[in-house]
């Protein structure tokens, strides 16, 4: 489900020792009052217990040391602007906020139509983006809607994140619609304009690629690099549904067994991410695209 050996690693400063005398991490069941779910397999990983509520990453590090990771803390919230028909009954072009925990296995979709009024403004919903101000969500029913992790991550998308897509939004209201004809070299305007928007670019990316080292193990982005190493995204559109060709080999190659990961499990994650996320995928694995 996760990267645990990374969880551990990113989350240092959140271990703790423990009066344990076990030196298998593996056989702390009893102790700690959890399963087991996924064993350490060798030296310098970590073991992985799991209740209700949690999950206790255990490794040795000068020491027994356990990382608690409450289950509600374990969100995505990935913000998309959405210009092309998905049959969601919401008009073009619309933002679409989907947040995810695979560890509650609960999800919850917000979306709302983007306009840009007669003075230039642009509306998501009924707020302008120039107003900086959050407008309700139905996140209600999500068992961590009120953890303040949570609120301050939703927060954060909508300040930081969301203006970033204001060049995006422009774009498609300048040409009517059509998101491709951002790539026509007269409509960039001065040197300055276009580095703004390599810097909104890149710093999309850093986001994204951030989200998705907690989402796929290390054996997981060594297949997805295999694949897309052969490939050539000679267009925006073309990259969008690497799953499809990660499949394909998984079923020719056998790279699944090659990589022993869950097939099953890889192909679900990856058909669940965004446009955004996609790219961000091809940026990390193979920067030459």
């Amino acid at each position: 489900m996760y990267d645990w050996n990374a969880l551990w690693h990113e989350r240092e400063a959140y271990r703790t020792g423990y009066d344990i005398h076990h030196d298998d991490v593996n056989e702390l069941a009893g102790a700690l009052q959890a399963r087991l779910i996924h064993p350490a397999a060798a030296t310098g990983q970590v073991a992985v217990y799991e209740d209700e509520n949690r999950y206790i990453l255990a490794g040795h590090d000068g020491g027994l040391q356990l990382l608690e990771v409450m289950k509600h803390g374990l969100f995505d919230i990935t913000l998309r602007f959405v210009s092309e028909d998905e049959g969601q009954g919401v008009a073009l072009p619309y933002v679409e906020i989907h947040v995810d925990n695979l560890a509650t296995e609960e999800q919850a979709v917000w979306r709302a139509e983007t306009r840009v009024d007669d003075e230039g403004r642009i509306w998501v919903g009924k707020r302008t983006l120039d107003e900086n101000v959050l407008p309700a969500m139905p996140f209600d029913d999500l068992s961590f809607t009120d953890n303040a992790e949570f609120r301050e991550e939703l927060a954060r998308v909508w300040h930081e994140d969301l203006p970033q897509l204001r060049p995006l939004i422009e774009a498609w209201f300048h040409h009517g619609g059509e998101i491709s004809a951002v790539n026509e070299p007269a409509h960039y305007g001065d040197a300055e304009r276009v580095q703004q928007m390599c810097d909104r670019y890149a710093e999309i990316v850093r986001r994204e690629q951030a989200q998705l080292s907690r989402m796929f193990s290390d054996d997981e982005l060594r297949l997805i690099a295999g694949v897309i190493a052969g490939i050539h995204f000679d267009s925006a559109a073309s990259c969008r549904g690497v799953w499809l060709a990660v499949e394909a080999r998984i079923i020719e190659d056998e790279l699944d067994q090659q990589h022993q990961i869950d097939a099953e499990t890889l192909l679900s994650k990856m058909k669940g991410l965004s446009y955004a996320q996609e790219v961000a995928l091809i940026e990390a694995l193979s920067p030459l695209n």
